[in-house]
């Protein structure tokens, strides 16, 4: 199958891309100046690597129309970063860069499209989150994502599209920055250092990158809701300290009591941060 990924450069778009490329025709969308640290190992065995501005409509329509993929996984984003912080690029970024891609893979009859969703698009929740919740983003990137989601969403049910929406929760592993959560956790417990970390309280419904790639995998057959959104977590919120304790227990390092209140936490830490993964697995069973 012929693919355009977005957003290859990034954590998880450049796990889908060492994923998928092997038994795909792959082309990639790469930003100008960005770091391809990640997929440098990649890139000599990939179809297409293709400098284009996603918020250039006129250049993603030009892009589609070389390109003409039978899939597009749209990754690319801005905003899920501390440091990206700018409001203009957020809407660029997240909610422009989809409207192009999308309406240049209807007009070039794509047949299937995959966008990648947060679910930071909720905002704060007291049970595990649904799709058919009222979402009430607490964040400006949160809103970007939501009205990109809620635009992928009216095209596939306006015109019974292969289109969807899969609604990320808190990946980790391999390809992340060495200061993200996990790779920093790994690397002080490697070097039998306590890892240093800010509220054990705090929770996330942490999911490996590897079975986020196994769904996208597996979304490229499966027959999904035209417009449809799906949550991808574990189903499980883990708070900081059990999720440390398990990844202790996997290099035999339960010794190593983490330094507690020494990082910076967020303003504000949700209770509950947890997908309800139902309609995901009613859709492809375990994942």
């Amino acid at each position: 199958m012929r693919l355009l990924i977005t957003g290859s450069t990034g954590f998880v778009g450049a796990n889908l891309l060492h994923g998928l490329y092997a038994g795909h025709e792959a082309h990639v969308t790469v930003r100008q100046g960005a770091d391809t640290w990640r997929i440098d190992s990649c890139l000599p065995d990939v179809a297409g690597v293709w400098r284009t501005d996603l918020a250039d409509r006129d250049a993603v329509f030009d892009l589609m129309a070389n390109v003409r993929p039978e899939a597009v996984i749209h990754v690319a984003a801005y905003g899920g970063l501390p440091a990206q912080t700018d409001k203009a690029k957020m809407v660029d970024g997240n909610l422009n860069a989809t409207v192009n891609l999308l309406d240049a893979a209807v007009d070039n009859d794509v047949a299937i499209f995959i966008n990648s969703g947060s679910s930071s698009e909720y905002g704060v929740k007291d049970q595990p989150m649904r799709e058919d919740d009222n979402c009430q983003p607490v964040n400006f990137y949160g809103i970007t994502k939501l009205a990109a989601t809620n635009y992928c969403s009216m095209v596939g049910w306006a015109t019974g599209r292969r289109i969807c929406t899969l609604r990320l929760f808190s990946p980790y592993g391999q390809f992340e920055q060495p200061t993200r959560l996990y790779p920093s956790i790994m690397d002080a417990l490697k070097r039998d250092e306590s890892p240093r970390l800010s509220n054990p309280t705090s929770v996330r419904d942490f999911i490996a990158v590897e079975r986020v790639v196994e769904v996208y995998r597996s979304m490229l057959s499966a027959p999904f809701d035209p417009g449809g959104v799906y949550n991808v977590g574990s189903g499980k919120q883990q708070t900081l300290r059990e999720f440390v304790v398990s990844l202790s227990a996997g290099l035999g390092k339960e010794h190593l009591e983490p330094l507690w209140g020494v990082a910076q936490s967020r303003k504000t830490e949700p209770i509950r941060w947890e997908a309800d993964t139902e309609k995901l697995r009613k859709l492809l069973g375990d994942f």
